[in-house]
């Protein structure tokens, strides 16, 4: 990955971020055949998280892009999921992910590492272009010229595009550029995320799938991945403060066991063989939808336009999807003004209703809630995002 020579093309597409919503957008605009290089900070490209949901609209965009069958040879078929009741472990509400579901929504869920997906997106992208990825360019700063943008980083480059793309998530310096200052909201919950080999698990908690357990002000998720060989979890609690935005702390075990003491033993017993190299802890931040994205020849992509906590597990197919609609827009040729404002007008209302009901959802979770609440809130949820399909929406 070597540094990029300034003044590129005009024509090229800036991708700043190399994390799942850049790679996503190069790879979707390079099958389209349009210039695009990615520029990173990081002096090595790399993603960090443990696992996540793919839901079926986030498996059909993945097909879309070419590397679903890459993902697919680490992934877990989780098969069901079920919401537990915090002290006693009854089953309060239970979904079938096999074969109906797949059938009823045309693709099929997944548990996968964040870094599976990461990394097929990275391997398509180099293949297709070994210089596409830049590493070590922190964006500072950008203006408009002449039929487009020119981007300034820390490393004293600067470089030539016809558009910029922000995809530099929750702390994006592109979103200030574009002039938004809304700093995020401390949501009153601090996640404590663990990854371990199920061999360290009783045998009963080795399967393959997806566990809510639902308590008040509190809830844990619990599923395995990499073929069911790594159970990963993330509990989630009330807490008064929270300074650090991110999730990259080190967690500490007995902490979570103290905040967790009176909830079932299974619970208690994932959260203490957590590894101490592989559990971290973060507060989670929220921020109100944004009603645009772009300004001139900038815009917005996945967490920088459209952070969303964790609970409807939709961050990053709502980025994948992001790549997809923008690509496709700036495919129809009608010039970078006209493509940004296809482009909001087809994920603004949808990002937003995902960003609002994350929030619904964790409120759900974190009370005992009855089973005919949690059936309806699941079915009418699945009913929105499931059969969505970027790579076909009318533009």
């Amino acid at each position: 990955m070597n540094n990029v020579k300034s003044n590129l093309s005009n024509s090229r597409i800036l991708v700043i971020g190399g994390g799942i919503g850049g790679l996503a957008l190069a790879l979707a605009l390079q099958r389209r055949g349009m210039p695009v290089a990615v520029f990173e900070r990081a002096p090595e490209l790399g993603e960090v998280g443990a696992g996540v949901m793919l839901t079926p609209n986030a498996t059909r965009a993945l097909e879309h892009l070419g590397v679903l069958g890459e993902v697919e040879a680490n992934a877990t078929l989780p098969g069901l999921t079920t919401v537990r009741h915090f002290q006693t472990g009854e089953a309060m509400s239970s979904t079938d992910l096999g074969e109906a579901f797949t059938k009823q929504h045309g693709h099929r869920y997944y548990c996968v590492h964040r870094v599976d997906i990461h990394q097929a997106l990275l391997k398509a992208v180099i293949k297709n272009d070994p210089q596409c990825v830049h590493t070590s360019h922190e964006f500072i700063d950008s203006m408009e010229i002449d039929g487009g943008v020119r981007a300034h980083f820390g490393n004293g480059k600067t470089v030539d595009g016809g558009l910029l793309v922000g995809c530099d998530g929750v702390r994006s310096v592109v979103r200030t550029k574009i002039g938004f200052q809304d700093g995020a909201k401390f949501t009153h919950n601090i996640a404590w995320r663990g990854l371990i080999p199920v061999e360290d698990l009783p045998v009963h908690q080795r399967g393959p799938e997806i566990t809510i357990w639902s308590g008040p002000k509190r809830h844990v998720v619990e599923y395995t991945i990499r073929r069911g060989r790594i159970k990963n979890y993330v509990a989630i609690a009330n807490s008064p403060a929270w300074e650090d935005e991110g999730w990259s702390k080190r967690s500490n075990i007995g902490a979570a066991l103290r905040e967790f003491e009176d909830w079932h033993q299974d619970v208690r017993a994932i959260i203490g063989a957590t590894p101490v190299d592989r559990g971290y802890v973060w507060g989670l931040f929220d921020r109100d939808p944004l009603d645009h994205w772009s300004r001139g020849p900038l815009t917005l992509l996945g967490d920088a336009a459209h952070p969303m906590l964790p609970f409807l597990a939709q961050g990053a197919a709502m980025a994948i999807e992001d790549a997809i609609i923008l690509a496709r827009c700036l495919e129809k040729g009608s010039g970078v003004a006209l493509a940004l404002e296809n482009y909001e007008r087809l994920r603004l209302e949808r990002t937003a209703w995902c960003q609002l009901q994350a929030r619904e959802a964790g409120q759900l979770f974190q009370r005992v809630s009855k089973k005919s609440e949690l059936d309806g809130d699941r079915a009418a949820r699945a009913k929105q995002l499931y059969g969505y399909a970027a790579d076909k929406v009318a533009l």
